[in-house]
C-alpha cells in the first residue's frame, strides 16, 4: 500500500522500482483491464508471480498482459512508452537485447510477434 494511502516504509511493503515506474504508479493500486474494462488491482511483485501475468513479445522489446492484472498493470504504468517518451523504454530495451542482458533468461517469452 502507497504510504501516501496509509502505507508503511517498512521492508515489506516495498518494492525496488526504477524512477519512471515509480512515478507512473504513484498511489493508483487498481487499474482496468482493457480487454474487459473491469477494474482490478495492479500487479504486486511482493505477492505475485511476475510470469503469471506478463510475456515479452518475441523480440524482447514489449511486456503483455496476459491477465486481467497484468493487461491494466501495462496500461496504468504504460509499461511499454506506448502513450509516453517516444518510446524510450523500447528503444532502452532493444539496446539490452544487442547486448545480450534482455530479457531476462528467466522470463517467459512469445515464440512469436
Amino acid at each position: 500500500m502507497p504510504q501516501s494511502l496509509g502505507g508503511t516504509d517498512e521492508l515489506e511493503n516495498l518494492a525496488l522500482a526504477c524512477h519512471r515506474c515509480n512515478e507512473r504508479r504513484y498511489n493508483f493500486m487498481t487499474g482496468t483491464d482493457p480487454q474487459s474494462q473491469t477494474e482490478v488491482p495492479l500487479f504486486n511483485p511482493r505477492q505475485q508471480e511476475w510470469s503469471t501475468h506478463f510475456i515479452w513479445t518475441a523480440l524482447g522489446l514489449k511486456i503483455l498482459g496476459v491477465t486481467p492484472i497484468g493487461r491494466a498493470t501495462c496500461q496504468r504504468l504504460d509499461l511499454n512508452d506506448d502513450w509516453h517518451d517516444e518510446q524510450f523504454i523500447q528503444a532502452s530495451r532493444q539496446l539490452w537485447v544487442q547486448g545480450g542482458w534482455h530479457p531476462p533468461q528467466s522470463d517467459p517469452l512469445m515464440r512469436s510477434v
